[in-house]
Order: structure tokens, then C-alpha cells, then sequence
């Protein structure tokens, strides 16, 4: 007896949204750097250990997703709207890490 396999596929909206979760690190290293350029009320440490881990967990989570959308460009399963709004979400991500990074420079990092 034979089992039948179907496989599971994600819907346009699905794989967009995980593209957005994805990229969302990102946003939080932006808000991060942001408070500590403004020195907010927050524990310099907690802001400071949480810009690190969503930059780094962002790198990962853009690079996912432009990995992401330009797989689902090629194999063109998914209506071309989510393929567009995948690759400019991840765009948008990279754009926000950037910007995060250059807010709030790392006072223990050697000045490049």
C-alpha cells in the first residue's frame, strides 16, 4: 500500500508575510539605535543588547528573504503582486539595517 504524498505550498500572501516577519528585526535594531542616539529612558545595557541582537538576527532575516523572493521570482508559483512586495520588503529591510547601523555607532567597535 502506497501512501500519497500531496505537498504543502504557500499562498502569495503567506510567503509574504513571511518575508515581513523576517525583515522585521530590522525595524527593532532601527528603534533600538534610535533610542540610544536620544539616550532614552531606557537601561543604555537592555537598549544596547537588544540593537545587537535584532542587527544580527536582521542580517539573517533580510538575507532570508531576498534569498526568499528572488526563489519564488524563478519559480514563479505565486502571483507576480507578492513577488514584487517580497523583494521591497526585503530592499526596505536592508535600508533600515543600514540606516540603524549608521544612527548609533558602537562605542566599542574600532572607528572605521
Amino acid at each position: 500500500m502506497n501512501a500519497i504524498v500531496q505537498e504543502r505550498k504557500l499562498s502569495g500572501l503567506a510567503t509574504f508575510g513571511l518575508a515581513l516577519l523576517l525583515v522585521a528585526p530590522s525595524a527593532v535594531a532601527l528603534f533600538a539605535s534610535w533610542a540610544l542616539a536620544q539616550r532614552a529612558r531606557f537601561p543604555a545595557s537592555a537598549l544596547w543588547l537588544v540593537y545587537e541582537v535584532s542587527l544580527y538576527a536582521g542580517y539573517v532575516g533580510v538575507g532570508a528573504s531576498a534569498l526568499g523572493a528572488i526563489v519564488e521570482a524563478f519559480r514563479r508559483e505565486i502571483p507576480p503582486l507578492f513577488r514584487w512586495l517580497m523583494g521591497i520588503s526585503a530592499i526596505a529591510g536592508f535600508c533600515l539595517l543600514w540606516y540603524a547601523r549608521h544612527i548609533y555607532q558602537n562605542p566599542w567597535a574600532p572607528n572605521t
